[in-house]
């Protein structure tokens, strides 16, 4: 009876060993016609990567004129390649950067299989196949083939797609954009984004006008007047959290929710609205910054942490923003009519949702052996906040040194000190430009500048790609 049992079980034990056998010789490896799936564990690409890419770099000789050009090497760590199973294709989801050279590239390939061989996408079918080396320069401009063989013979394909961007990332592009002659250029304006539109508003000396645009870039401008008086000021406009602010040169206050009617709010003498915040009103009066909670009536003096005559007078700009959940930071630049003043003059607050925003001190940043890159006194000033860092449009200095719209000048550390950096420089066709100059970002992080009667949109390449990349 044991001995029974026994060559029973043997003969149990080998029928299945064999079917499992015969399994796993079956969906070894598919070929590249049969519907495929990951039930093989001994025919596929697990893994595809890069240790380095090599691209091609052109900057400004030292003498600012010429070119010159070189190539860099960058690591490839920070981008992964997606296999697909299913579809057999293997891509990079975020594009690698401009200019990068695939002509020659080492790569890294983790596969289970008997042999490995690549091919150009184009190849003939009759063109021999490579086979894979891990020490091979393969070039990769065009997507390749890639065949693994099982031991049975039976194959299995896959493609290979490296994504480049075609567009230098780090570069702004700018696109002329109608003015249809409304914006003359010779009176003063001011442009913000509002309610998903662009809008400029115009002292033309008989009225304030708000000229709208779509910021689809489609479309033309519409001319509205507004009750605003002629004595606005309209380089104090304001953007609130639902409202607009503006001050006029006789002290008078106002407020509006659509841009069209307007309400007075205060009047004093003297009075210039410099910045708003999410929840308070910041003007200069009485030599002093002085603040509100909007909806109140109860204007109160802002601590400085230092003399409150070094507050700008002149050309003032102002801007608020978020920098982290907590922490949001204003900051005025502007100049005085001081002789002996060489740079502009920047002032900063910053407060935290744990801090009384009107307990919280102006910083005004001094020029000093600490701090050789100021802002020069540019006239016209406006002040934006685009890709994290502060950034200046102006016209001509004060000094004659610089052209209107020569460059824009950058701030990475929120004010302290500022660059003019070579890939983000205003259009040709306004270097040194009449007229009045004024500038905005939009929601799509857009920069729309007008000076003259000109009237371009410009972005950093990057922030429009759908997947940024990462660097």
């Amino acid at each position: 009876m044991y001995t029974k049992t026994k060559k029973a079980l043997k003969t149990l034990l080998q029928t299945t060993l064999s079917a499992v056998l015969t399994m796993v010789l079956l969906t070894s490896c598919l070929s590249s016609s049969d519907d495929v799936s990951m039930e093989s564990n001994t025919c596929y690409i697990s893994n595809i990567s890069f240790d380095s890419f090599r691209r091609l770099t052109t900057t400004k000789a030292s003498d600012g004129v010429t070119d010159s050009t070189f190539y860099s090497t960058y690591t490839a760590s920070n981008w992964v390649f997606t296999i697909d199973h299913k579809t057999m294709f293997i891509e990079n989801r975020d594009s690698l950067p401009y200019n990068t050279d695939l002509s020659r590239v080492v790569m890294n390939m983790s596969y289970t299989a008997a042999l490995a061989y690549y091919r150009q996408s184009d190849a003939w079918d009759d063109d021999p196949w490579i086979s894979y080396q891990s020490t091979d320069s393969i070039d990769l401009r065009k997507p390749l083939h890639i065949k693994l063989v099982a031991t049975d013979n039976t194959e299995r394909r896959y493609t290979l797609k490296i994504n480049v961007h075609t567009m230098e990332s780090d570069t702004l592009r700018w696109v002329a954009v109608g003015s249809n002659d409304v914006i003359s250029g010779t009176n003063p304006m001011k442009a913000l984004s509002w309610n998903n539109e662009m809008c400029v508003f115009v002292n033309d000396g008989n009225a304030v006008v708000m000229m709208t645009h779509p910021q689809s870039n489609l479309g033309e401008w519409t001319r509205q007047i507004t009750d605003l008086p002629v004595t606005s000021d309209l380089s104090s406009l304001s953007k609130g959290a639902n409202n607009l602010f503006v001050s006029s040169t006789d002290g008078e206050l106002y407020s509006s929710a659509d841009g069209l009617a307007w309400t007075k709010l205060f009047q004093h003498e003297g009075l210039r609205l410099v910045g708003v915040s999410h929840d308070k009103l910041y003007a200069k009066y009485n030599g002093v910054i002085n603040s509100i909670y909007i909806g109140s009536t109860g204007w109160s003096v802002d601590p400085l942490d230092e003399d409150a005559a070094l507050l700008p007078d002149a050309e003032i700009a102002a801007i608020t923003y978020t920098q982290n959940e907590n922490l949001t930071r204003m900051v005025i630049v502007g100049n005085r009519t001081l002789e002996s003043d060489t740079c502009a003059l920047v002032w900063s607050k910053c407060w935290t949702d744990f801090e009384e925003e009107d307990t919280e001190s102006w910083m005004h940043y001094n020029k000093g052996w600490d701090n050789t890159k100021p802002l020069p006194m540019l006239t016209q000033m406006t002040l934006m906040h685009y890709d994290n860092m502060l950034m200046v449009a102006g016209g001509d200095s004060k000094d004659g040194t610089i052209e209107a719209l020569e460059r824009f000048y950058v701030s990475e550390d929120n004010g302290l000190t500022w660059w003019r950096l070579s890939n983000i420089i205003p259009p040709s066709e306004l270097h040194g430009v009449d007229g009045y100059i004024t500038a905005t970002v939009d929601e799509s992080k857009f920069i729309w500048l007008i000076a003259g009667n000109k009237v371009f949109r410009g972005r950093l390449n990057r922030l429009g790609f759908e997947r940024p990349d990462i660097y």
